[in-house]
Parts: C-alpha cells; sequence; structure tokens
C-alpha cells in the first residue's frame, strides 16, 4: 500500500508542477503549486527511504498538499470562479494519497 501511495503522489506531484509550469499567466498561485508540488515529491521520495519518525514527513507532505490547495483556491478567488465541490474532492483524494503513504 505504500508503494502504492507513493506512486500516487508522485503522479499527483508531476501533474501539479507540470500545471504551474505550463500556466498562462505566472503568479502567486503557480509558485503555491508549484512548491507544493515539490514538496509532496520530496515527502513521497523520503518516505520510502526513511522508515524512523515518520512524522516530520507527514507534515512536509501535509504542507505540500495545503500549498497545492491553496494555490488552487487562490486561483478560483482571483478568477470569481470558486467550485466548492472541486476543492473538497481535492481535499479527499489528497487525504487518501496521504493515507495510503502513511500506512506501512
Amino acid at each position: 500500500m505504500k508503494i502504492f501511495g507513493t506512486v500516487l503522489a508522485v503522479v499527483y506531484a508531476c501533474i501539479m508542477i507540470l500545471a504551474a509550469y505550463k500556466a498562462d499567466k505566472k503568479s502567486i498561485t503557480s509558485v503555491f503549486i508549484a512548491g507544493g508540488g515539490l514538496l509532496v515529491l520530496v515527502y513521497s521520495i523520503l518516505n520510502l527511504f526513511v522508515t524512523r519518525s515518520a512524522a516530520p514527513l507527514f507534515v512536509i507532505g501535509i504542507l505540500g498538499m495545503a500549498s497545492v490547495s491553496a494555490g488552487a483556491l487562490i486561483n478560483g478567488i482571483r478568477q470569481k470562479n470558486v467550485h466548492i465541490s472541486h476543492h473538497l474532492i481535492r481535499l479527499v483524494i489528497e487525504g487518501v494519497i496521504l493515507a495510503l503513504c502513511a500506512v506501512s
């Protein structure tokens, strides 16, 4: 399960980094999304190799996911087009990915 969660986290992080890179306007939202994607990528790679004290790593993963979500939410607010259901689904997906990564 841990490997499956890590693969999902890497894919999610790469998609978020690519989305931030391909954004039409480079703005603070792109920085939040790309930075969060990089944090999730670091978390998922370190999670494979570090078996002791997983709590600090989990905090890195949470910060990365929160950064991606914050960037997406800020982007919706700036465009005056916030879809709450989209953000709730994103939150659930991020929670599932982190839970799968945390299961040893």
